[in-house]
C-alpha cells in the first residue's frame, strides 16, 4: 500500500507540473510581447540594430575616447533594450524617454535575459571588459526603474522632449529608432526642431524611420497609402504617419539647422502598391512611395 501511495502521489505531482509548463506556454503564445521579448527585441537582437546605427554615425572606438558623455533616446517603448545597449557601449548617463508610460520590468528582464551575442555586435563601441562590468551593474539593478536611474540610465515617462530645453543639459548622441513615424504631421517639425537643440557641440543626431504600414508590414507594406478621409493621430501610432522619402528629407532639412545625410533608404518592390493612391501623395514618384525606411543622421557644429 505505501508503494502505491507513493507512486499515486508522484504521479499527481508529474501531472502538475505538465500542466503548469503547459499553461506558461499558453499564456506565453497569448502575450506577443513576451514573444516579442525572447525574439527581434531581445537585447541581442536590438543590440545588432544598435551597433549598425552606430557605425553609420561613425561613433569612434573605445580606444580613441575617455568616455561617451550623455546619450538621449527618444521613445523607450516597453522594453528598454536600446537604453540599456547605450549604457553598455559607455555612455555615462542615458535619459531615455517617451510619450507614455509602457516600460514593463518583466519585459525588460525577459528581453535581457542571457544574451550571446550582444558582447561581439557591441564590440566596436566598447572593451570586452568594460561590456562585461557595465552588463553587471544593469543585472544587478533587475532592471527596475528606479535603481537603474541610480547607475544612470533615467527612464521618464510622460515626458516630451521640449521639456528638456527647460535645462542646461545637452547630449553627444540623441537616438530614435522606430518612433517618428507615428507622430503626427503637424507635430514632426517642432519634435525634429527641439532634439536637434539637444544636441551638444559635435554631438550626433540619428534616427531610423520605418515607413512600411505597421499593421501588416511584410504582405501590406503599403496598404495604408490608399485613399484616407482622415489619418487621425489613433491611426499613425496604431499603423504610421504615412510620411514617404522625400517629406522626410523635407521636414529634416527646414526644421533644424543642421546638415542631414540619408545613408539607408531601402527600396521595397516586392509587394503592390494600392490600386488607388491618397491624392496626398500625387506629386510623389514611384520609387519615393516605395521607399520602405530611412536612417538619418546629422553632427552638431563644435560651436552650436
Amino acid at each position: 500500500m505505501p508503494d502505491i501511495m507513493a507512486k499515486k502521489t508522484f504521479d499527481v505531482t508529474s501531472f502538475q507540473r505538465r500542466i503548469y509548463s503547459w499553461a506558461r506556454c499558453l499564456r506565453g503564445k497569448r502575450d506577443p510581447n513576451r514573444q516579442a521579448a525572447g525574439r527581434h527585441r531581445s537585447f541581442d537582437s536590438m543590440s545588432g540594430i544598435l551597433a549598425w546605427m552606430l557605425s553609420l554615425a561613425g561613433t569612434p572606438p573605445p580606444e580613441s575616447v575617455k568616455g561617451r558623455g550623455r546619450a538621449l533616446e527618444i521613445g523607450t517603448g516597453q522594453f528598454m533594450t536600446h537604453a540599456a545597449g547605450l549604457y553598455a557601449c559607455g555612455y555615462e548617463r542615458v535619459l531615455t524617454i517617451d510619450r507614455y508610460r509602457q516600460v514593463s520590468p518583466e519585459l525588460v528582464r525577459a528581453s535581457m535575459g542571457n544574451p550571446v551575442l550582444s558582447r561581439r555586435l557591441l564590440s566596436p563601441f566598447v572593451s570586452h571588459d568594460d561590456f562585461l562590468a557595465r552588463m553587471s551593474r544593469l543585472e544587478a539593478t533587475r532592471y527596475d526603474l528606479a535603481r537603474l536611474a541610480e547607475i544612470g540610465v533615467d527612464y521618464r515617462a510622460p515626458m516630451e522632449a521640449a521639456s528638456i530645453l527647460e535645462s542646461s543639459e545637452r547630449f553627444d548622441l540623441v537616438f530614435s529608432y522606430t518612433v517618428l513615424e507615428h507622430v503626427p504631421l503637424v507635430q514632426i517639425p517642432g519634435l525634429l526642431s527641439v532634439s536637434s537643440s539637444l544636441l551638444a557641440p559635435g554631438g550626433v543626431a540619428v534616427h531610423f524611420i520605418d515607413m512600411e504600414d505597421h499593421r501588416e508590414p511584410r504582405a501590406g507594406p503599403f496598404a495604408f497609402l490608399a485613399p484616407s478621409a482622415d489619418w487621425n493621430e489613433h491611426a499613425c501610432g496604431e499603423r504610421g504617419n504615412r510620411v514617404r522619402a522625400s517629406e522626410w528629407r523635407g521636414f529634416f532639412h527646414s526644421s533644424t539647422e543642421l546638415i542631414w545625410s540619408f545613408p539607408y533608404a531601402p527600396v521595397r518592390r516586392d509587394a503592390p502598391l494600392p490600386a488607388t493612391i491618397d491624392s496626398r501623395f500625387s506629386a510623389l514618384d514611384e520609387v519615393d512611395l516605395r521607399t520602405s525606411a530611412l536612417i538619418a543622421i546629422a553632427v552638431a557644429p563644435t560651436g552650436h
